[in-house]
């Protein structure tokens, strides 16, 4: 993540800093790698804003306070102790603590171009493996595994 980040008060309140004070706000919130002290209301503006630039918008949220801008994203994400407010606002719900992909959704959105349909993709093959990964029942090796290029690539250079 990147060090461009802004309060967000100092984005959307009275009192904006006097070195972002003449920038219109859109374009703030378009440069920005992140925002502190967000509140529901900058929530919702800074997914509203986005989206009328023709970004692609997801959102994680946990509270009743965050359901408006989780509707109002692309692809809203309920994190795994969410209130039943967020999870009805929400296009996805995170089932477990450990599967937070919130940050790496986001973190892909703001760089690409992904389709709703193909964030959710992304969301049920990561849960895929993560289950797979829970049912194996492989002995972990004792010495570090490494790969052995020198039997896999005549492999697959003669098949090509």
């Amino acid at each position: 993540m990147g060090t461009n980040m802004y309060p967000s008060a100092a984005l959307l309140g009275k009192h904006k800093d006097e070195s972002i004070a003449g920038l219109p706000i859109d374009e703030l919130i378009e440069n920005a790698d992140g925002f502190a002290g967000v509140f529901p209301e900058h929530k919702y503006e800074i997914v509203k804003i986005l989206q009328e630039k023709k970004h692609i918008c997801g959102m994680t949220g946990d509270g009743v306070n965050d359901a408006p801008a989780l509707k109002k994203a692309d692809i809203g994400i309920a994190v795994s102790d969410a209130t039943d407010a967020a999870r009805g606002a929400s296009d996805l719900v995170l089932t477990e603590p450990g599967l937070n992909l919130g940050f790496l959704l986001l973190t892909l959105i703001w760089k690409f171009d992904f389709s709703p349909c193909m964030i959710l993709i992304i969301a049920i093959l990561n849960d895929g493996t993560i289950m797979t990964i829970y049912k194996d029942r492989v002995k972990p090796s004792p010495l570090p595994d490494s790969w052995k290029l020198k039997e896999i690539l005549p492999k697959v250079s003669s098949s090509a």
